[in-house]
């Protein structure tokens, strides 16, 4: 593909404000006497691009969505977070910023859709070439773990004779131990892709006897999202963990038994795959927002294909066999990355990192960056078109030049430069999934004060009463809306799409006098 072709052919101008006002709707229509819904429709997504993600991972998501009949979307979201997984223990991306800015290959993907939807059967499918690796290594640990052990307990008996033995001459012992060097390094333990519930803490234990290189793959993310991680005691460190995880720093763990640990060059790529319910509540969490994990994310939510995949049985049976042939070029692509040998910094203190190759981007890869990365800038001004996406459009360049460069170690896993055309094709990807996130911000489903209202109004119907005032909503209403500030905004929402009806007078409710109250509309 010539690369300038491949860029001008999908101008950043088709993501204008036109376009997104076109998404967006009319947002200052009169208000009609019925409630509107809180959320508008969805309008239809973008077919997902499915060429731009190479001869390899592209032929892999069809082989894949062909034999599961799940979304394209769904099928490519499952190869590019198991690409990015096998990538990014190998190198980073050198960004065109300052004289270098090396930025790991991982990638933070979201894909929202319903139960039945079969997003476990393409996850898996997927995985293959992952789980292959992770039974190879299991099987050489076993052989390697009873060496290990011989050899600590030589460690343990030698160091032993020589504290007994030199223990009245210090610095004997001390030269002693020093001679005998410190005791041997485990085998590493075999998983890549931890499966079942997930938790920071439970990858941080994995990052300390295990790779450095992990994917967290949730065909159900129900149970991380709404599990220990993420409990209110804990979710502002879990998130910050994962950003510090994307951005490639060090990861720390402070516990008051094992004092502090300090973990660097671990990468993490994620892959969350929930329903829109889970998703929204995702999606508009103000904590997440504001400590930027949302921001890392690159969200798709393509329409489902359940009750379509009606199948003549001896076609789809022909096509099962091409499609297995298929991803031969992938499963072969992944493994070989994933089997390449860790080379840690100090192999007797592996909390210290790993050696990681670095990727250039070539003059002409590095010009169409700087210009994709300048359109972006362009339109992040207040009144701009992508002043609603901010936070995320900013990290889009970044993320375009991640997956750059896991396509182009999965097309050569010896390669050390990104060429234009990859990253045009990564260009085109990180374009599917801004108008991703602008439909979903058009729609609602990523605004938290909509998820407050609907969180209220779903309070206001449970009460047995017509009339509410603002007191009994700060004092008595949803945790989350105990401030009067808050309530009244809130409150204003609701009104604006005509769930309330405001009470100029206030009213008498319960025998107590309310300034402020409004009418609950029940449909």
């Amino acid at each position: 593909m010539n690369a300038e072709t491949a860029y001008s052919g999908r101008d950043f101008a088709d993501l204008g404000d036109d376009a997104i006002a076109a998404s967006i709707g009319n947002a200052t229509k009169p208000q009609t006497e019925s409630p509107r819904p809180l959320y508008r429709e969805l309008p239809p997504a973008e077919p997902f691009p499915v060429d731009a993600l190479g001869p390899v991972l592209g032929k892999a998501a069809k082989a894949i969505e062909s034999v599961i009949q799940c979304p394209m979307a769904c099928a490519a979201n499952s190869v590019l977070a198991v690409a990015s997984l096998a990538a990014q223990g190998r190198a980073n991306v050198i960004l065109p910023i300052g004289q270098g800015k090396p930025a790991p290959l991982s990638l933070y993907l979201l894909t929202v859709l319903d139960s039945g939807e079969r997003k476990s059967s393409a996850d898996s499918m997927a995985l293959k070439p992952v789980r292959d690796t992770e039974r190879e290594i299991a099987e050489l640990e076993a052989g390697e773990r009873q060496s290990y052990l011989v050899k600590l307990s030589t460690h343990e008996v030698s160091a032993k004779h020589l504290t007994s033995k030199l223990k009245s001459d210090r610095a004997a012992l001390e030269a002693a131990l020093h001679d005998l060097g410190p005791p041997p390094q485990p085998p590493l333990l075999s998983v890549l892709a931890p499966s079942g519930d997930q938790t920071m803490e439970g990858l941080f234990r994995i990052y300390q006897q295990g790779r450095p290189s992990l994917a967290m793959l949730c065909d159900d993310a129900a149970t991380f999202l709404g599990g220990h991680s993420l409990k209110a005691e804990q979710k502002a460190g879990t998130t910050a963990n994962l950003c510090r995880a994307w951005d490639g720093s060090k990861l720390e763990r402070i516990r008051g038994g094992d004092g502090v640990t300090v973990l660097y060059d671990r990468r993490l790529s994620c892959h969350l795959m929930v329903q829109p319910g889970v998703a929204a509540g995702f999606l508009s969490d103000s904590q997440f927002a504001d400590q930027g994990l949302l921001a890392r994310f690159l969200v798709s939510a393509p329409a489902g294909r359940a009750g379509t995949r009606i199948r003549d049985d001896d076609a789809y049976q022909a096509m099962a066999y091409n499609a297995a042939l298929d991803l031969d070029d992938y499963n072969t692509a992944v493994a070989a990355l994933l089997r390449q040998p860790v080379r840690w910094k100090d192999e007797n203190d592996r909390t210290l990192g790993v050696e990681l190759d670095a990727l250039h981007f070539t003059p002409d890869a590095r010009a169409l960056y700087v210009d994709f990365a300048n359109a972006i800038e362009g339109q992040l001004g207040p009144k701009a078109s992508l002043a609603m996406a901010k936070a995320f459009a900013s990290k889009l360049p970044e993320n375009a030049a991640r997956m750059a460069g896991t396509l182009a170690l999965i097309a050569d896993p010896q390669t050390n430069q990104i060429e234009a055309a990859t990253l045009a094709d990564a260009i085109d990807l990180a374009k599917y999934y801004l108008s991703e996130t602008l439909r979903l911000i058009a729609s609602g489903a990523i605004d938290p004060e909509l998820r407050l209202a609907e969180t209220l109004l779903e309070w206001l119907h449970s009460q047995p009463g017509k009339v509410i005032g603002l007191r009994d909503i700060y004092r008595l209403g949803p945790n989350a809306i105990r401030q009067a500030d808050r309530a009244r905004r809130v409150m204003a929402v609701l009104c604006e799409h005509g769930w309330v009806r405001p009470l100029p007078d206030g009213a008498d409710i319960d025998g107590q006098r309310h300034k402020e109250a409004w009418e609950i509309v029940r449909c």
